[in-house]
């Protein structure tokens, strides 16, 4: 008799939960809160690790596979100055200085979060 195992699943986000005023505020303070541990320069190969490690399955909302894209062309910078803005925050410190739609990149961060912080990233959504 031979056991089956159960892969994870991590579904990505999509687009119109990224952009979400609240999903996109949580996730931007989760990015805000990790980037003490993560210097801006490092977010790729973090990224990277945590998504070439993951042993589960990663798909879209409707179950098709998501096809991991190449992160260097994502990001275009590798000094990573956008994350630099990104994690602005504006006058009052509690809320991001500004949205971005890079969408991609959102999904990357998110998913950093969903493999390596499931317990920070469940929040995002709320």
């Amino acid at each position: 008799m031979s056991q089956q195992t159960v892969r994870d699943i991590i579904y990505v986000a999509t687009a119109e939960e990224l952009l979400s005023r609240s999903y996109y505020c949580r996730l931007w303070m989760a990015a805000r809160n990790i980037s003490i541990s993560i210097p801006r320069r490092s977010w790729l190969d973090a990224i990277a690790d945590a998504i070439r490690d993951y042993k589960g399955l990663i798909c879209h909302t409707n179950g098709k596979p998501y096809q991991v894209p190449c992160i260097d062309t994502v990001f275009g910078d590798t000094s990573m100055r956008w994350l630099s803005y990104f994690l602005l925050p504006d006058d009052t410190g509690r809320l991001p200085k500004m949205k971005t739609r890079k969408v991609e990149r959102l999904r990357l961060i998110d998913l950093f979060f969903k493999i390596r912080h499931p317990d920070i990233a469940r929040h995002f959504g709320r």
